[in-house]
């Protein structure tokens, strides 16, 4: 579905000046779209971009299986370092992706989201040396994910939080809730107030 672009002073401009649905809710609700793979700087473009137009919130709607860990740190910088709150709304979060739902101010799950929490992979390639570098480049990761979970809200010791990632941890929507990742589950009313 596409719809017209409009001018400042409200009128349509030519018929071939035309937006698609992600273009348009990004514009009018200020809403960015991570879906997929987590991998392109496209969405931090996005942040600085609507944070240059105006303070009001910016909404993330997450649907992804996470991806690159590197990206999601610099995600995870931009969204600190804008002047724009961001709320976040999470519908399937996994890996790297769940670091982005935790760290919105205001932090929403759809009612049937599923999030999930696990130490970083990575690729040993290369020959003994380089396998101790990228060991030892997995092990910063590991407690930069730990450092961003606590100061996003987990309730929780550093070890506490190691244990529960060591393997797939999986979390139904009150059990994220629970653990800090995010606030509330999302309703027609929250949703209206994303859509205004």
């Amino acid at each position: 579905m596409l719809y017209p672009r409009v001018t400042e002073k409200g009128k349509l401009v030519a018929d071939d000046q035309v937006v698609g649905v992600r273009e348009h809710l990004s514009r009018r609700n200020r809403i960015i779209f991570l879906s997929g793979q987590i991998g392109e700087a496209e969405v931090l473009n996005g942040f600085l971009a609507l944070d240059s137009l105006s303070n009001e919130p910016i909404k993330l709607v997450i649907t992804s299986g996470g991806g690159d860990l590197d990206i999601a740190f610099l995600l995870y910088d931009t969204i600190n370092l804008i002047r724009s709150p961001v709320w976040t709304f999470g519908r399937y979060c996994a890996s790297a992706a769940c670091l982005l739902l935790a760290v919105g101010q205001k932090r929403y799950l759809s009612p049937h989201a599923k999030v999930m929490l696990h130490l970083p992979s990575g690729q040993a390639m290369g020959d003994a040396r380089d396998w101790e570098i990228q060991h030892a480049e997995m092990q910063k990761y590991k407690n930069k994910m730990v450092d961003v979970l606590i100061e996003c809200g987990v309730q929780k010791e550093r070890e506490s939080i190691l244990k529960d990632i060591d393997r797939d941890k999986w979390f139904e929507p009150e059990e994220a809730i629970a653990y800090g990742l995010a606030d509330k589950v999302m309703n027609k009313e929250t949703m209206g107030e994303w859509l205004k």
